[in-house]
């Protein structure tokens, strides 16, 4: 096996392992190691193109609490010289890393950074990246080859300690020097420029002209420090953000400088070169995301992107010439192994079709289940991700989508069920070893996501039904899938002996603005007491479920509650049905009308027949308006009809009623009356098998 260098060279094993059913997330994904009695090669030569983007790789960022939890647990054992515990994102960690992005063909990392000092907290990191062949960068606004967190330490001992170069020039110039005289014999990348300290736009007063001293500067201690021209050593220059703006008022950087062009957090590019511009000597390059944390809300729990966005947006930077480097936000990397496998591949070679990119998914997953059940496995890691990317979970509330236009919220909610049924479904049928592989692929975010949105739907139906059955239920299914989310997170974090502790513990419910909760927070529910329950005209129709009383009288026949008996909630009855109720016997419903005139009094009452001979009479009366009873099956003796079609029988009288509130006394002269729904029609009734919804 040979490589035109060492990278090389290592690519060439890794192709050989994968080809042989070694998967490049055999590690972070406990992907098994395919087993087989005999390997051919059909070629005697194999040879692979070289990459078509000079430096591939990604971003470790947003660490806090999920990765860096789980390193603690796994690596913060190490103590440093002073007998001190070592940040867990130390060699161990990043030798698991550097081997992922080495089996993936890339040979870029921007290491993690919120807590950590990637050549600081351990000289064995940098030692390992050379040894292993691993470019090493800061991100883009980490300049000179010095974390932020060597900052946030250490400020004191750099001038008056203010992240300031017109207040601090001579602090922070040697701040910077010291980054460049650490690491500038190793296979570095060095970010240039300034912004506001922890990743802020620069203040008011600093502006372009500062920029451009601070860069010329700062490439002038590169020369000093390395003893040789500034063009001699890689560099970027990140126009992320605001800097953007000021590359687009003029400024510039020398032109052996790579130019990184960012998206906009989302995936979206937000700068291409121009095609007359695209041949600098310098470059460019791509700084895009699959995680963010900023606004309008951070995007850091599970997988959010779709591969034919990435294909779209990427393969465009390409063709208008950003090939020198690309690195991509991954966050906590578990959640992301299916684009950042992606990614890696296409920055191998952009020039895949679209046909290529169509038929990505599949064959990826054949490599990650062994083959198992590929075509279903497929389809709902491609469908989940197109659901996901149409909105993120963490921007989920109760109002995100129309209870009432289209049937929206219901038809999205009815795709995530049918998903997770399947995904449910699959999990029984795929092999005992493939089963972990699966969980983390597909079935937790499927799952995981489908249960977000039934508890944000039953949120929506919490606050927007006046009917107190329909609301205390879906307050108890909040509460339940609010439960379930807990049970479902840490399912996964014990998945392979507890292997993935801490990887899915990313904060997600209980957002109030941009910013991550720091625990969940069970969205806001409400609860109604019959007794205070008023039904309200909606679309022309009070809608009032028979449960749903306000008050009942008390006796010898009490009229009863039988659960779920009926075509939608609850039935009830007066018990006991050998003693003959009159209207002493009664229940009472509140409810608030907006029209006036003429309407339908439509009772909805269970399939009993005329077993006494009879017939079987309810009554009502609405206020002090007059006694109103029906004789509903008098003549009725169990003809095949629409009574035993329906399982129900519909009875009608019309009333009129002022605009208002008004009490609705029920009650009724026989046993075995079966009460399930009542509802008033203003104008025209349209008939349907179960009545009006009640909301």
């Amino acid at each position: 096996m040979i490589g035109n260098d060492r990278r090389g060279t290592i690519y060439a094993i890794y192709e050989f392992l994968s080809q042989i059913g070694v998967s490049p997330w055999h590690y972070w994904m406990d992907v098994p190691i395919k087993k087989q009695a005999e390997l051919y090669l059909n070629e005697p030569f194999f040879l692979i193109d070289a990459p078509k983007v000079e430096m591939r790789g990604f971003f470790i960022n947003d660490e806090w609490p999920a990765a860096g939890n789980w390193a603690t647990k796994h690596f913060g054992h190490l103590m440093n010289e002073k007998g001190e515990k070592m940040n867990s994102f130390n060699h161990l960690y990043y030798e698991k890393l550097f081997d992922l992005l080495l089996r993936l063909k890339g040979n870029f990392i921007w290491p993690a950074m919120w807590d950590s000092a990637f050549y600081a907290d351990d000289p064995e990191n940098s030692k390992l990246a050379q040894k292993m062949g691993v470019i090493i960068g800061t991100s883009h606004h980490e300049p000179m080859g010095r974390n932020h967190q060597e900052w946030i330490r250490n400020h004191g001992q750099y001038g008056n300690g203010d992240w300031d170069y017109e207040s601090n020039q001579e602090g922070l110039e040697k701040y910077f020097r010291q980054g460049i005289e650490r690491s500038y014999q190793t296979e570095d990348i060095f970010t240039l420029g300034m912004r506001g300290n922890g990743d802020e736009a620069m203040g008011e007063g600093e502006n372009i002209s500062l920029l451009e001293q601070i860069i010329n500067k700062q490439r002038k201690i590169i020369s000093e420090v390395t003893g040789r021209s500034a063009k001699e050593t890689p560099q970027i220059w990140a126009l992320y953000k605001e800097v953007q703006d000021y590359y687009d008022k003029g400024m510039r950087v020398p032109d052996d400088v790579i130019l990184l062009l960012c998206d906009d957090n989302w995936g979206n590019l937000r700068k291409l070169p121009s095609l007359e511009n695209r041949d600098r000597k310098g470059g460019f390059g791509i700084y895009y995301h699959y995680d963010y944390v900023g606004g309008p809300r951070n995007s850091k729990w599970i997988n959010v992107s779709q591969i034919q966005r990435t294909w779209e947006q990427i393969t465009l930077a390409y063709n208008y010439g950003v090939r020198k480097l690309w690195v991509v936000n991954v966050g906590d990397l578990k959640g992301q192994e299916y684009p950042l496998s992606y990614f890696m591949d296409l920055a191998w070679n952009p020039e895949q079709s679209l046909e290529e990119m169509e038929g990505y998914t599949k064959n990826w997953v054949e490599k990650q289940l062994g083959g198992n059940y590929i075509n279903d496995a497929s389809k709902l890691l491609a469908a989940y991700s197109k659901l996901n990317m149409t909105i993120s979970p963490e921007l989920l509330d109760k109002d995100t989508f129309s209870l009432e236009i289209d049937y929206e919220f219901e038809r999205i909610l009815a795709n995530y069920r049918d998903l997770s049924n399947q995904a449910g479904q699959l999990f029984v049928l795929m092999p005992e070893e493939y089963r972990q592989v699966y969980e983390q692929l597909i079935y937790f975010p499927l799952v995981a996501t489908a249960n977000l949105y039934e508890m944000y739907y039953a949120q929506a139906i919490n606050w927007k039904s006046n009917d107190t059955k329909i609301v205390n239920q879906a307050a108890d299914k909040v509460e339940w899938c609010f439960k379930r989310d807990a049970e479902l997170t840490s399912h996964y974090n014990y998945l392979n002996n507890g292997k993935w502790e801490h990887m899915m513990s990313q904060t997600h419910i209980g957002y109030h603005d941009w910013q991550e909760p720091e625990y969940q927070i069970m969205p806001e529910i409400r609860r109604l007491k019959s007794e205070e329950y008023l039904s309200k005209e909606i679309d022309q129709s009070v809608v009032i479920e028979a449960a749903d009383f306000n008050e009942k009288s008390q006796g010898e026949v009490v009229w009863t509650e039988i659960a779920d008996m009926g075509k939608t909630f609850s039935a009830i009855t007066p018990l006991p049905n050998n003693i003959i109720p009159s209207k002493q016997n009664f229940v009472c419903y509140d409810f608030e009308t907006s029209s006036s005139g003429e309407f339908q009094v439509e009772v909805f009452l269970s399939p009993s027949l005329n077993w006494n001979n009879s017939g079987l009479i309810y009554g009502y009366q609405i206020d002090d308006g007059a006694e109103v009873e029906i004789n509903f099956n008098g003549k009725y003796k169990g003809e095949l009809g629409n009574w035993q079609a329906d399982r129900i029988i519909r009875s009608l009288s019309v009333a009129k009623l002022e605009q208002g509130k008004h009490r609705l006394l029920f009650y009724a002269k026989s046993p075995d009356v079966i009460l399930q729904k009542i509802v008033l029609h203003f104008g025209r009734n349209k008939r349907n098998l179960f009545g009006k919804k009640s909301f």
